[in-house]
């Protein structure tokens, strides 16, 4: 049985211990969990996400970052289509920024798709990159204070201070995370 399978299970059962979704302590601050993963065990962190996603003890909201990111421009997504051909990626990626720098549009966007939710998955960072990373999200729901616990799934690496995706992209902002297996 793989590690990351093994980390997936204790990372189930901490999130189903009694006050993992509460607040407590001084600030009583909700904090934000990464589950990082090799790349290549994408297919396994995928099949054991929908299984504890079907399983009802917790009331768990799945977003993806990729599908997110396509909510945010669905009226525009033929115009966009258009800019990465006529102009390139890396204009389509300015055009993406703008957008995703308004703080409000992106966080306002996050809390209506995570709904009533009592911990937020998110998945699907690979896919999003580099149109929206996830310490990006994060630092934003972080300053509007997002009070959901979050836990990022990110096939790379965190070092406890930074997050490398695939193991090996050093771009993404240093953000206050805690590994939660």
């Amino acid at each position: 049985m793989s590690n990351t399978y093994e980390r997936l299970k204790q990372m189930e059962r901490r999130i189903n211990e009694k006050g993992f979704t509460t607040p407590t302590g001084i600030g009583s601050e909700i904090p934000h969990y990464v589950f990082d993963y090799p790349a290549e065990d994408e297919l396994v962190v995928r099949t054991y996400v929908e299984g504890v996603l079907k399983r009802p003890s917790i009331n768990i909201k799945e977003i993806h970052l990729f599908q997110f990111l396509l909510s945010l421009f669905e009226d525009d997504l033929d115009e966009l289509i258009e800019i990465s051909v006529e102009e390139g990626f890396e204009e389509l990626v300015h055009a993406l920024q703008t957008v995703l720098e308004d703080q409000d549009v992106i966080v306002e966007s996050f809390i209506d798709q995570a709904d009533d939710a009592e911990i937020v998955f998110i998945t699907g960072v690979g896919n999003a990159h580099p149109l929206l990373r996830s310490s990006q999200l994060l630092k934003k729901l972080s300053n509007h204070a997002f009070r959901i616990p979050i836990i990022l799934f990110y096939p790379g690496h965190f070092t406890g201070l930074e997050l490398r995706l695939f193991g090996m992209l050093q771009n993404e902002d240093q953000y206050q995370l805690s590994r939660i297996s």
